[in-house]
This record gives structure tokens, C-alpha cells and sequence, in this order.
């Protein structure tokens, strides 16, 4: 999967990381033989471009000094608190001596010298690493290592750090900094990623244990999007003598974490379109402890962006706003079918639950009716069109919540969408005229199919509850319907409904008293349709037609 992603990869990574790195707020400093300089960094979260918020302590705005603070930031950060390179304090949050990153309440005198030792003394000779596997790692690195010069660099940088330690902590009490310090040395930036590489190596693996030297070169478990302790050990080969799941190459576990650094901090799902002749890619994250985790990683096949064919989003019901019915619409390309999806099911509240928890202020039936549904339309993103008709499976549950919330104008949008979904699959969806031939059957006294039953059931149950004299008519007056299983039940519920409305009702109203007695006289006791009884229910009305009485 990663692998995948990365042989598609066509622009240079480390420069998209570097763009789209964000400082942490703080004061930045630069350290050289002969002066250090200082930056303040502040309202990192504000949407203007990053670099005008860069300023020297006199508040002019340095913004051609950001980059080369953001490349050496992005290098010398240590992976996590669990990999940093002072345990069991983890008071230093970067990973070489070039670099010193802690958190300005740390930065005192009180540790002066574990900066000093932990740093420098320990990184001189990575005399702390004292493992069989890591020993193995920095053998590979000893003649860089031990070098005189890198040596000698060493000690004169502990030097100047410590020679200018009381004046960076004025500095910090002077202007009130209390979040992060980042104290710099100048330097190139190769000598940055070489200093970095080692710690990355030793660290940058899911544990040390995981590392193997196979034909001289380092192999490890990687740790991103992966994860491998006493919780997950059916991760594990247990039939093989070498029981990690899978290894990468040191060079090659450095391209991973720049690809998990790059899409941490992308807002869109990373796309690659499929072509005729290659697969493309969709990859979907959240971040997770500052760390981008993929949960959803699909290969895909070239499907043309717009649909098989034109699909019409209809107003079969004859549902009407403010006197005026619905327009109908007409939608070529799987991204309208997914709009049209969150607008009419979800309520525009889809895309902020693709993934992840569904937001927990959602009413529970709701919730999981999203979580039920969802890959549904993340596949209509991904051109399935199959999963346009797994819809079907869940429309009436989406309509009952709605009417149970009071929300029949809703799940009238809903059933239309239905009908829709039914018409574009190639089903007969003809409300209108089925409603003509029902009616036709209940002038002439004609005995109803089982569908026909249910929806003239339906169309009895609106009309005689709108003889309710409440101002407030509440979705309760529905339920008794709903919760109906069986036929013989319902008729028992339309029955009593009538019983109590009956004298709103015109003696000589033909029609419904023709549909009351088709109704009763149903001797079948099967499982009520709940489909048919709500397009029943929410469609156009027969009993309000102007020539009835």
C-alpha cells in the first residue's frame, strides 16, 4: 500500500513536506561563531502565510529567514517522547547536537548541564546506545561518527552553547516566552540531514529488536500506520522462523516518513486519477498524536468520471413547497450522486463523518445510521456505481428516523431519492400512476393487490390524521403504524383511527368510504410492507383531489 502511493509520487517529497511544515509558536534561535540571533514565532494556527508571522525581537517581520529555520526544524525533531534521546527525563525534543528544541519552562539552569551532557557529550560518541542492534546501526555510521573534525565540532558547539546560555534565558524572561525554545547552529543543510539519518535509523523503526543487517544493509519493521506489541501479536508470522510482518530498507524508511509527514498535513484525500492504461490511487487519514494514520487505502480501476448514465433525481411523490412541487434534477458525475447523497440522506453532515468517529452530538439512531451507510458513498467517490444501489438496503430506515423526528417533508426528499435510486436501476417506479389505478379500483370496489393495499393504507392514514384538530401535530400519531408488524394489526390501528375521526368526514364522501371497506375487507395476515405503506403515506394525496367530496 505505501509502496504504492510512493512509486506515484511524481514531485519532489521532501520540498512538499517543507512547504507545508508549520513552526511550532516560540523563540528561534541561530547560533554562529561570531553572534546569535533571535525570532519570535507566534499564531501559528492563523490562516495568513506562516512566514510574515516569523519576526526578529523587535517585531519586523524576517520572513526570508523562515525556510531555512523550517528544513533544519523538520530534521532535527525527535519522532515522539517515547524515542527521545534523553530518557528518562525527555525534557530535549530534538535528535542531534546541531539543534536543541524544549519547552521554555525546562530551559533553566537547573539543566544547564543534562542539555549540556544528553546533547552533546552523549551524541559525540552515541555513547548511550549501547544495544546489540544498535551498535549494529552505528557501526555503519563509525567512520562519520568518530571522525576528528565532526569531533572537534562537537565540543566547540557545546561551548558556544554554553557560553551563551544566561543570555538566551534573559532573552526568554524578557519576552515572557512561554511555550517552545529552538536554539539552532548554522549550518548547512546536508550536515542537518547527515546528524538527523543516524537517529532516525536508530529510532525511526518500530523497536530496536525489529532491526536485522541482511547483506550489509539495515533492515527494520516500519512503525508508520503500523503497529506491533503484546496487544497485535496476530500481526506476527507465528509459522516462520522470521516472524515480522513485513521489513523496509533503512533508505527507504526515510521516503516513508517524509510521506506520512506530507500527507499529515493534507486536508483533501490524496487521488491519483486511473488512466486506460495504469490504476490510480485513493488514500484517505486522519491524524492521530501529531501523526497522519491511513484508514482508507483503495487501487483503482479507470471508470469515466461522469455516470454510466444520466441520473434523474425525480419528485415521483408529488411533494410540494410552499404550494410548489420539487423541480426535478438531473446528475452526471459520481461526485454530484455523493452530494446529492449527503444533501437528501445525511443532511450535509457526511463529510465531516466520512471517517473517524461520527460526531457525538448526533442523535444515536442517526449516528449509526452513518456508520451503517458511509462506505457506501465513499465507494460512489471512488466510481462504484454498485454502491449507489446499496441504498436501497437502508432507505426506509432513513425515512423512519426522519419521521420520527418530525421531519416528513425530509423523508419525503428521501423516499423520492429511493424511487430515484429504483428508477436508475431500471425498476418501474411510477407512483402516479399507480395512485390512478388505485383509485380507479376504489370507485369500483375492485379488489387490491397486496402493494396496492399498502399504499392506499398509507394514503387513508395521512388523511385521516390531518383531521387531527392539534396545531402541533407530533410524528407520535405515526408510530402506532410504524411498529405494526403484521396486517391485521394495521387494520386494527386504521380502524381505530377512523372510528375517532369520523365525524370530521362528510357522510356521502364516496371515495373514502369505498377505500375504508377495501381496507377492512383484507383477510390476509402477512408482514406489513413498510415500504409501500410509506410511499403511501408520503406521497401525493388521492382524498384531496378538488372534484372529491
Amino acid at each position: 500500500m505505501i509502496f504504492d502511493v510512493l512509486d506515484r509520487i511524481d514531485f519532489d517529497l521532501q520540498k512538499a513536506v517543507f512547504d507545508n511544515y508549520v513552526l511550532k509558536d516560540g523563540l528561534y534561535v541561530r547560533i554562529n561563531d561570531n553572534r546569535v540571533e533571535y525570532f519570535l514565532f507566534k499564531d501559528s494556527k492563523k490562516e495568513d502565510k506562516k512566514q510574515l508571522l516569523f519576526k526578529d525581537l523587535d517585531g519586523n517581520i524576517r520572513a526570508n529567514e523562515y525556510e531555512w529555520f523550517v528544513s533544519r526544524d523538520y530534521l532535527s525533531g525527535y519522532l515522539n517522547s517515547n524515542k527521545a534521546i534523553d530518557p528518562p527525563k525527555k525534557k530535549i525534543h530534538s535528535n542531534n547536537y546541531l539543534a536543541l528544541f524544549v519547552k521554555a519552562l525546562e530551559f533553566t539552569s537547573e539543566n544547564k548541564e543534562h542539555f549540556a551532557e544528553k546533547l552533546f557529550d552523549n551524541l559525540k560518541k552515541f555513547n548511550s546506545f549501547t544495544k546489540k542492534q544498535e551498535k549494529e546501526v552505528l557501526e555503519g555510521y563509525k567512520d562519520y561518527i568518530f571522525d576528528e573534525e565532526r569531533q572537534k565540532d562537537v565540543e566547540k558547539k557545546k561551548e558556544l552553547f554554553l557560553g551563551y546560555f544566561d543570555e538566551i534565558v534573559s532573552v526568554i524572561e524578557e519576552n515572557e516566552i512561554k511555550n517552545y525554545i529552538k536554539i539552532f547552529f548554522d549550518e548547512p543543510l546536508e550536515k542537518y540531514e547527515k546528524e538527523s539519518e543516524i537517529y532516525y535509523v536508530l529510532k525511526i523503526y518500530n523497536k530496536i529488536d525489529t532491526i536485522r543487517e541482511i547483506k550489509g544493509k539495515i533492515y527494520g519493521l516500519s512503525d508508520f500506520n503500523m503497529g506491533l506489541n503484546q496487544k497485535k501479536p496476530y500481526l506476527e508470522h507465528k509459522t516462520r522462523g522470521f516472524s515480522l510482518p513485513f521489513i523496509v530498507e533503512k533508505d527507504k524508511i526515510f521516503e516513508v516518513k517524509k510521506l506520512f509527514d506530507y500527507l499529515k498535513n493534507l486536508k483533501e484525500p490524496l487521488k491519483y486519477e486511473p488512466t486506460a492504461t495504469a490504476p490510480g490511487i485513493y488514500l484517505h487519514k486522519h491524524n492521530e498524536n501529531d501523526q497522519a494514520v491511513i484508514d482508507d487505502f483503495d487501487i483503482l480501476v479507470f471508470v469515466e468520471e461522469n455516470l454510466p448514465k444520466k441520473f434523474e433525481y425525480k419528485n415521483y411523490i408529488g411533494l410540494t413547497s410552499d404550494g410548489r412541487a420539487l423541480e426535478n434534477r438531473e446528475i452526471t458525475t459520481f461526485e454530484g450522486i455523493y452530494k446529492l447523497i449527503d444533501e437528501v440522506f445525511y443532511n450535509g453532515n457526511l463529510s465531516n463523518n466520512l471517517y473517524g468517529d461520527v460526531y457525538s452530538k448526533l442523535p444515536n439512531d442517526f449516528q449509526n445510521l452513518i456508520y451503517l451507510t458511509r462506505d457506501l458513498a465513499k465507494n460512489i467517490l471512488k466510481r462504484d456505481i454498485d454502491s449507489l444501489f446499496g441504498y436501497l438496503k437502508f432507505g426506509m430506515n432513513f425515512i423512519i428516523y426522519n419521521i420520527r423526528q418530525n421531519r416528513l417533508f425530509k423523508a419525503g426528499e428521501i423516499l423520492n431519492l429511493i424511487l430515484s435510486i429504483k428508477a436508475y436501476k431500471g425498476e418501474n417506479v411510477d407512483i402516479k400512476w399507480t395512485l390512478e389505478k388505485i383509485e380507479g379500483k376504489v370507485r369500483n370496489l375492485e379488489e387490491l393487490n397486496s402493494d396496492e393495499w399498502h399504499i392506499l393504507s398509507g394514503q387513508v392514514i395521512k388523511y385521516l390524521l390531518d383531521k387531527s384538530k392539534k396545531s402541533d401535530k407530533k410524528a407520535d400519531m405515526i408510530e402506532p403504524f410504524l411498529r405494526a408488524g403484521k396486517t391485521k394489526k394495521l387494520k386494527d390501528e386504521i380502524e381505530a383511527l377512523y372510528f375517532k375521526y369520523k365525524h370530521e368526514i362528510p357522510l356521502n364522501f364516496t371515495k373514502l368510504n369505498n377505500a375504508i371497506a377495501l381496507i377492512m375487507a383484507n383477510e390476509e395476515n402477512e408482514k406489513v410492507n413498510k415500504e409501500k405503506l410509506l410511499i403511501g403515506l408520503l406521497s401525493e394525496n388521492i382524498f384531496y383531489k378538488k372534484d372529491d367530496k
